[in-house]
């Protein structure tokens, strides 16, 4: 049974990042805070979308999206972390 919960709960995050998907992003896994720092301090003008997910799934989530879509990892990505994130 848990299985099942968690697939539903990976395919319901994947729906909500399709939708918000655009040319040229990158997809990865990190916190907020983590992240806008490191966007700072790295000097990078892309903007952030954040969706939230359980640690567990972060990995399998921006591993579909990687290999299955063929979109770019982020540098910034890390495994079990609680937001997936797009920079545009």
């Amino acid at each position: 049974m848990d299985n099942v919960k968690s697939i539903a709960e990976i395919n319901e995050v994947i729906a909500k990042v399709e939708a918000e998907l655009e040319k040229n992003c990158e997809i990865g896994a990190r916190d907020k805070a983590t992240l806008k720092n490191l966007l700072k301090a790295g000097k990078v003008d892309k903007k952030a979308k954040f969706f939230t997910c359980k640690r567990e799934n972060s990995a399998k989530v921006v591993h579909h999206f990687v290999k299955v879509k063929g979109i770019p990892q982020s540098r910034f990505s890390m495994n079990a972390q609680p937001n997936i994130f797009i920079l545009y």
